[in-house]
């Protein structure tokens, strides 16, 4: 490999980890086995909300709308754990992608997010931008947290939905995502 490519490598690397708070070793684990997916404004949770699979352990609910939860701690964690994968949100460890819910290959303001198979699908087709939005590709459409939350069945965790909002009026609160805790 030429210097310069291993020196533009090292040195984006070290941006994107600078630019989403991740240490290097962070970025390792979370290309390996996925990582949070968190809303940047706290909004009622001091703890955050991520990304999750709805339910836990055994009575995790796989092919329910994902939800954002209160961030768990790595350990426990397994129902929160995401990797792009080029064009792909992949959930680790479950063989499932990201998917908005649609018909004939579009969708609609409000519409759910859904865990799975991934396949050739342009309803999982999604990326982040600069500005911190999860885009669905190709539309101005991106996902957001519900405005609304309740109690969660463990200690002080809340949930919010998640769904699929229009990009330029979505709340900035409710729709600016980060990599990582």
């Amino acid at each position: 490999m030429p210097k310069s490519l291993l020196t533009n490598i090292v040195f984006s690397l070290v941006l994107f980890c600078t630019m989403n708070h991740l240490s290097f070793a962070q970025t390792q684990e979370s290309i390996s086995q996925g990582g949070f997916i968190r809303l940047v404004a706290a909004l009622d949770e001091p703890e955050f909300y991520c990304f999750d699979l709805m339910g836990w352990g055994k009575s995790l609910q796989i092919d329910d709308p994902l939800q954002t939860h209160t961030c768990k701690s790595t350990g426990v964690a397994t129902d929160q754990m995401f990797y792009f994968e080029g064009d792909r949100l992949k959930i680790a460890g479950y063989d499932r992608c990201v998917q908005i819910a649609g018909s004939s290959q579009t969708t609609l303001a409000g519409s759910a997010v859904l865990a799975r198979p991934c396949a050739d699908n342009v309803l999982q087709s999604l990326s982040i931008n600069a500005s911190g939005k999860i885009q669905l590709n190709n539309t101005e459409f991106c996902l957001s947290a519900g405005a609304d939350s309740t109690a969660a069945s463990g200690p002080s965790h809340v949930w919010r939905t998640l769904h699929v909002t229009q990009c330029d009026t979505a709340d900035n609160k409710l729709s600016t995502w980060q990599l990582g805790l």
